[in-house]
């Protein structure tokens, strides 16, 4: 919905007069003011008309080219973790300079001479031979350049907070993977949309069928009560605009991804995926996993430590330290529909392994 339905005829509303507000307080009007642009930059064309179409020329006119910079910068900190200008929500004299404002110029003019095609310009960004660096970083370089501002690495750090959820639903194989339709109410606690932890009662009905596991796109937000697991991953909020998020790295998150109702899921079903697909013996099973988890194979000292927990749950849950009606399914009854020469313990076993896989710091970073 636009706020302006259509623009007035000619000779319409022209005496409207616009003034400056003393304080922000409509009863306290000021001086009088006209459409125009900054005086620093380019000027309106002599015949301008002062509508919005023409403030939308000048916006992507070659002589002023902030948009595309603004464009750009925002593009490239989305691949690198930081822009090329690191206050992306400020391009003004006070911000700090760009690292590389040659770069950053290039950059803008190539996105214009090719008719703003950002397809063209992540196509550029990606196939750049500062993109396609190993992120590994010594600690003498590290000492040197902490956020890589020297470029002299590959980007690495934690995807955003949807992407974690994404990740947990995909490696599992439970990602519903339909383009859009409706919001989705995945698991979230009750007592959030109930006084006084909200303005509630607000309706959050739990989704039980395919759409539970829809990607974290379409998760329903409230204004004033966020969905906690996207919200602990930094995921902002939604009622005001935001040019660059935050990142944290908190205890909450890693128990959120071991014990939030969903996350768990995930790892029951990808144990379940393992022993149906996996192969017929633990270590091929671990590789299974591993890949699906991580897209690349264990090394040896990593399977011989994913095997060794293994061997060390499956005793645990032989010995009844553990319930493995639990473990494998949330409640305490039996496994459904077990794959063919499964049992609870062994379901139970690799449901834990595959909360470590989905845990791994590597999982959820992007290098």
């Amino acid at each position: 919905m636009t706020l302006i339905a259509r623009t007035a005829p000619a000779g319409e509303n022209a005496a409207r007069t616009t003034r400056l507000l003393k304080r922000g307080d409509w009863l306290k009007p000021g001086d009088a003011v006209v459409a125009g642009v900054p005086g620093f930059l380019h000027p309106l064309p002599p015949d301008a008309d002062n509508s919005r179409l023409t403030f939308a020329r000048w916006l992507v006119d070659k002589k002023s080219p902030t948009t595309a910079r603004a464009l750009v910068n925002r593009v490239w900190q989305n691949y690198f973790g930081i822009g090329l200008a690191d206050t992306p929500e400020d391009f003004g004299t006070r911000c700090e300079l760009p690292s590389h404002p040659e770069l950053l110029d290039w950059l803008a003019c190539e996105l214009m001479e090719h008719r703003w095609s950002l397809k063209s310009l992540h196509r550029l960004i990606v196939q750049s031979a500062s993109y396609r660096q190993n992120s590994r970083v010594t600690p003498e370089l590290y000492a040197r350049d902490p956020y890589n501002r020297l470029l002299a690495r590959g980007p690495r750090f934690r995807v955003e907070g949807e992407i974690v959820r994404d990740i947990a639903l995909a490696a599992s194989g439970l990602l519903n993977p339909a383009m859009g339709g409706r919001s989705v109410y995945p698991p979230a606690p009750s007592f959030l949309f109930d006084k006084p932890a909200s303005y509630g009662p607000k309706v959050w009905a739990e989704e039980t069928g395919p759409e539970r596991y829809r990607r974290s796109l379409y998760v329903f937000k409230f204004r004033t009560s966020p969905y906690p697991v996207l919200q602990t991953f930094d995921v902002p909020n939604g009622d005001s605009s935001c040019v660059r998020r935050t990142r944290s790295n908190t205890p909450l998150q890693a128990l959120v991804s071991l014990n939030e109702t969903q996350f768990v899921e995930c790892a029951q079903a990808l144990a379940r995926t393992t022993l149906v697909e996996g192969g017929g013996n633990d270590g091929e099973r671990i590789n299974y996993a591993f890949r699906r988890a991580l897209s690349r194979r264990p090394t040896g000292d990593e399977q011989r430590e994913l095997l060794s927990l293994l061997d060390k749950e499956k005793k645990r849950i032989a010995d009844g330290w553990v319930n493995s009606y639990e473990l494998a399914t949330g409640k305490n009854e039996l496994p459904q529909k077990l794959p063919a020469g499964a049992t609870p313990a062994q379901l139970a076993a690799y449901t834990i392994v595959s909360r470590v896989l989905l845990n791994l710091d590597e999982t959820i970073t992007k290098e």
